[in-house]
């Protein structure tokens, strides 16, 4: 909504892991009125320190939500290497799933204009659209199975390393907790 002085307000959503749960933070803000293009964006830097991965909105393309990883102030190797190693599978995930949607969306795009201007048309049907979905799929068909296999095979790789860190990081909290306690007497 717009008010008397021309200013219309936002709310900026943020949304975190911590660890055991979710965190939600909404702000209000009071801005100017944006051009349509500009989206709402989160304005937040996460610390470069920290221990809670940062998940931000979804890419318009891949759909695939960016992760920006915390490095804990003691990060061991193994730490590093699982963080380092994750990073790289979001990473190929994001660039497959990019690829592959502008790809879609330029052959929807050309199959729904030469039907328009074969049929002389405004629109196309949904039983149009299903025979381009389905010889889209069949077409891709070996991609998909391959991303299918690489994709199992990365993951599966990580959990070693993640049962790794989780030891780890089990190993930390009781020494921190130890040493609170510690203190504390």
């Amino acid at each position: 909504m717009t008010s008397p002085t021309g200013k219309i307000f936002q709310q900026l959503l943020m949304l975190r892991y911590q660890g055991v749960g979710w965190s939600l933070s909404v702000r209000m803000a009071s801005s100017t009125p944006k051009a349509k293009e500009e989206k709402l964006k989160i304005e937040a830097e996460p610390p470069k320190l920290g221990t809670n991965n940062w998940i931000g909105p979804p890419d318009p393309v891949s759909n695939i939500r960016p992760i920006k990883f915390q490095v804990h102030r003691e990060e061991t190797h193994a730490e590093r290497m699982f963080r380092q190693k994750q990073a790289e599978t979001i990473q190929w995930n994001q660039d497959f799933w990019h690829k592959h949607n502008s790809k879609f969306f330029k052959e929807k795009e050309e199959f729904v204009n030469n039907l328009k201007e074969i049929k002389g048309v405004k629109t196309v049907s949904p039983e149009e659209l299903s025979q381009f979905y389905r010889s889209f799929l069949n077409e891709n068909r070996k991609a998909h199975l391959q991303y299918n296999k690489e994709w199992y095979k990365r993951n599966i790789s990580l959990l070693w390393p993640a049962l790794q860190v989780a030891v780890i990081q089990a190993f930390r909290r009781m020494r921190e907790s130890r040493n609170k306690s510690v203190k504390g007497s």
